[in-house]
């Protein structure tokens, strides 16, 4: 009876957290719509909008494959270009980045785009979706039609077959021409066994060889910081990331791709901030747990943290948001071993449920987690997952009704 009674008190303190925390999030709720055009409405969109203006980064991690979520960026972007926004940061390479930024300007009507994306194939897995690809022709328009306006910060598991030519294109010599040429066979050949297996472990840059990256830099003997020298040491650190995931070094591999990432987002920023004499504003988009502030949903301190702290000590802020897909519906997901979309349900884990519990069922809902932070102690026993999106963000938006992202191409 001495230990049944603390634990059954245990067990209706962690009942009471969450109702709490329910109530909480219920209080701080406010609705948000899109009209046929993606233009936004409601209390919501004008939190949203609201806190972009007043930080230096606003930073939305994702659910990947919802197809109301690059919708929803789109408009805020749109909305937050005159109050400086020039960049959007998104999860490729910086090259790859480049080539879709270009690619958007080439024509109003998207087909250098779409063939891009086809002669390419599968080389922008996420940016292949219609509903992303139009995120970013909405960003570089609003950001003035620039060629920088998109920012590359990621590794790139596939982009091999657009950098790979581009390296043959800027071969110095013949016998670099030759060594391109001689990694384009092995890398072409090694994503069509790939496919033709549906083994995704057999992609140059996943599981494949790693004995071309050497010969390539011995052949090119590149300057720092040249296009050669960047090509090769995003396609090697991708092929040693995705190696301590294939030796199940699952933590490794992320705390290496977080590195990449951060000092990718550096290395633009920088470059922004001296040629144009001030920190740029910069919204950001990539998976829910390169966005959070702190330690990430992996263990990992990545994107989320600098940002916060760039801003922080520069006098500004960052502007966090997690956006979910609503509950019941489904998503878009990649398929590895072909690079084909299939639809998902969208999971609701124990320690999101709060949010989906408190969220309208038939409308899109935004939390406000910056007027609940403070009575996070006072809540009980919560899941650390739970406690990670109370202090790693400052809002949540659950976009109940939503549905998949759609191939660009079939």
């Amino acid at each position: 009876m001495a230990l049944a009674i603390p634990a059954l008190m245990l067990g209706a303190g962690d009942v009471q957290a969450q109702d709490s925390l329910t109530v909480w999030l219920r209080a701080n709720a406010h609705p948000m719509a899109a009209d046929a055009n993606g233009r936004l409405s409601g209390a919501g969109a004008e939190l949203l909008v609201t806190a972009g203006r007043d930080a230096q980064f606003f930073l939305i991690g994702e659910e990947h494959g919802v197809a109301e979520i690059p919708l929803v960026a789109a408009d805020l972007f749109r909305t937050l270009a005159p109050h400086g926004y020039r960049h959007l940061a998104i999860e490729t390479g910086d090259l790859l980045a480049s080539a879709l930024n270009r690619a958007v300007l080439a024509d109003e009507s998207g087909a250098a785009y779409t063939a891009f994306q086809r002669e390419y194939f599968p080389g922008a897995p996420f940016y292949r979706w219609r509903e992303d690809a139009a995120l970013l022709r909405t960003a570089v328009a609003a950001a003035g039609g620039r060629e920088d306006v998109l920012w590359g910060l990621d590794y790139d598991i596939v982009a091999d077959r657009y950098t790979l030519r581009r390296l043959r294109d800027i071969a110095p010599t013949p016998a670099a021409r030759a060594a391109a040429e001689a990694v384009i066979l092995r890398a072409d050949s090694a994503l069509a066994q790939a496919l033709a297996t549906q083994n995704p472990g057999l992609l140059m840059m996943f599981g494949g060889a790693d004995d071309v990256y050497a010969p390539l830099r011995a052949a090119y003997a590149p300057e720092p910081g040249s296009e050669a020298d960047r090509i090769i040491s995003l396609m090697q650190g991708t092929r040693e990331i995705n190696a301590f995931w294939g030796r199940n070094q699952g933590y490794l591999s992320n705390h290496h791709r977080a590195l990449l990432n951060k000092r990718q987002f550096m290395h633009y920023l920088q470059a922004a901030t001296q040629r144009d004499g001030r920190m740029p504003r910069v919204m950001m988009k990539f998976g829910s747990s390169h966005m959070v502030r702190g330690r990430s949903f992996t263990n990992v301190f990545d994107l989320g943290t600098l940002a916060s702290e760039i801003a922080e000590v520069n006098g500004s802020r960052s502007f966090g948001v997690l956006m979910l897909g609503g509950a019941g519906t489904t998503h878009a997901v990649i398929d590895p071993r072909a690079f084909t979309t299939v639809e998902a349900p969208v999971e609701v884990e124990e320690w999101i449920k709060p949010f989906y519990d408190a969220a309208d069922p038939g409308r899109w809902t935004v939390f406000d987690l910056r007027a609940i932070r403070a009575r996070v102690p006072r809540l009980g026993t919560l899941p650390d997952e739970t406690r990670k999106v109370l202090y790693g963000f400052d809002a949540v938006v659950i976009l109940s009704g939503s549905g998949p992202q759609h191939d660009l191409l079939q």
